[in-house]
């Protein structure tokens, strides 16, 4: 009998993320140790069908009980975005007594929703830019009240992107009255609900947190500085997952003093969403320093990807890493968490 562990790696899904999301979930097969894991691709199309291995599509109540039949100990989810990054999965692997890696479906869930999850966080003293969210009914009934509300609360440039959106789909920086209205339009056509952040001007990090050592410890990783060559650009989909269209500095040349706020910070924002195993924030350092953005609960893997780069500034080899998720997933489901 062997002692592989088998692990099944969920990539692709229906969400707009879905070809980030293939490329993780091919970094994460291509790394595993095939001494101590057998690797089963579970591969789910832009149109839901599920292809558990060499199996046919199917429909996933089909394709569940294969994962069941596999053998399967555990599942690495490498899905962005809607039903993969926003607890759905998540819940459902809770039902099925499935160990999966990552954080579970209440922290999923609360950080997918940025609106309900800025509360969440300013409420616990984390420093967050102003918003104001909206939603299609509101802005139909009497967009002037919107506009009138934006330029005095928040102001030109602003930040409109959806609520539960990722990888900067959806994310729009207008400057004047004008392009605000079509960026309005143009992300709620995309989401049902909309968040207009204040903007804040300087210096663009983020910040990888580990909690997957078996020391329990909650690491924040060396910081990213991210530059886009295109200066007239913000950090958008393109500029993430295009090779070579962004500088991304690690670790980024911060005083010391203003890094550790910013760790101090992720690794706060970790705790209070109840986030698991791993976990990447977003902040903006202006005037009043850092300010929180968001925390992605899936951060991408792929060849571009933030989190391997700040892994591998703190001495952590790709496949090293992807052993610490599994290795906490499978620690967390001997301990019955």
């Amino acid at each position: 009998m062997s002692d592989l562990k088998r692990i099944a790696v969920l990539m692709g899904g229906v969400s707009p993320e879905h070809d980030v999301s293939v490329r993780s979930g091919t970094g994460v097969m291509n790394a595993l140790d095939p001494e101590h894991y057998d690797g089963l691709r579970v591969f789910i199309g832009k149109n839901g069908l599920w292809q558990v291995g060499q199996h046919a599509p199917e429909d996933a109540f089909d394709a569940l009980p294969r994962l069941r039949d596999a053998g399967v100990d555990c599942v690495f989810i490498a899905l962005h975005g809607g039903h993969g990054e926003d607890g759905r999965i998540q819940g459902m692997l809770d039902v099925l007594g499935l160990p999966y890696t990552g954080s579970g479906a209440a922290a999923c869930s609360l950080a997918m929703d940025k609106v309900r999850c800025k509360a969440v966080v300013s409420a616990q003293g984390v420093r967050c830019a102003g918003h104001i969210a909206l939603d299609r009914d509101t802005w139909n009934a009497n967009p002037d009240a919107v506009v009138e509300a934006v330029q005095g609360d928040i102001g030109f440039p602003c930040v409109v992107k959806g609520s539960h959106g990722g990888s900067s789909l959806g994310v729009a920086v207008p400057e004047t009255l004008f392009a605000f209205n079509d960026a309005v339009e143009q992300v709620l056509r995309q989401e049902g609900e909309i968040m207009i952040e204040q903007y804040v001007k300087g210096r663009e990090v983020t910040c990888a947190v580990l909690d997957a050592e078996a020391s329990g410890m909650i690491r924040p990783l060396p910081i990213t500085e991210i530059i886009p060559k295109n200066k007239g650009r913000y950090w958008d989909y393109d500029s993430k997952y295009t090779p070579g269209a962004t500088d991304e500095i690690t670790p980024a040349d911060l005083p010391p003093e203003l890094a550790s706020e910013v760790m101090d910070m992720a690794a706060h924002v970790h705790e209070i969403v109840g986030c698991r195993g791993w976990s990447r924030s977003d902040f903006m350092i202006g005037e009043r320093g850092p300010v929180w953005l968001e925390v992605n609960t899936v951060p991408g893997l792929t060849e571009t990807s933030l989190y391997p780069q700040a892994a591998a500034a703190a001495g952590i080899p790709y496949a090293k890493m992807v052993d610490l998720f599994i290795q906490r997933a499978l620690r967390d489901a001997a301990a019955g968490e």
